[in-house]
């Protein structure tokens, strides 16, 4: 006698086999979707600070940046940022407001050999919070540069 039909006990041992084969997979998928979250905030924070970086070296000479202290600034979404009283500003790039990115500047000055002034070393240190993670916690992106004085 040929068998033309499964039991129901065939169904539910291959049922077994396809939900266990699929379970890991399922885990796999959220912990991916977690590090992409986490990559994404400190890929943005990285351009963030690059961005401001790049403003400073091409808008101030050493002389006009604060010295000594460190400065802390909380970016505006969107917005400006005065990194010294008056009329020079840096705009600061797009981002979600969970990121409250705080910014720290801290400079310090270079002089060559003769003792002539020749520009900065700028430490940009931005600490925000990213999305995954719960409650006041913070992570940190640090770049330093270095900023040639006018001549």
């Amino acid at each position: 006698m040929t068998k033309k039909a499964l039991s129901l006990v065939e169904i539910l041992i291959g049922s077994a086999i396809l939900v266990s084969a699929i379970i890991p997979l399922w885990g796999l998928m959220g912990s991916s979707h977690q590090q992409v979250m986490r990559s994404a905030d400190e890929i943005k924070a990285s351009q963030l600070t690059v961005e401001i970086l790049e403003q400073i070296e091409n808008y101030f000479i050493s002389k006009d940046l604060p010295r000594g202290e460190g400065i802390e600034y909380k970016l505006p979404s969107g917005g400006f940022i005065n990194i010294k009283e008056g009329t020079k500003k840096i705009q600061i790039g797009y981002f979600e407001d969970y990121f409250s990115p705080v910014l720290f500047l801290e400079t310090s000055e270079r002089t060559n050999n003769e003792g002539d002034e020749v520009g900065c070393i700028v430490k940009l240190t931005m600490q925000y919070k990213r999305k995954d993670a719960l409650g006041e916690d913070v992570s940190e992106y640090v770049l330093r540069g270095f900023v040639r004085a006018k001549k």
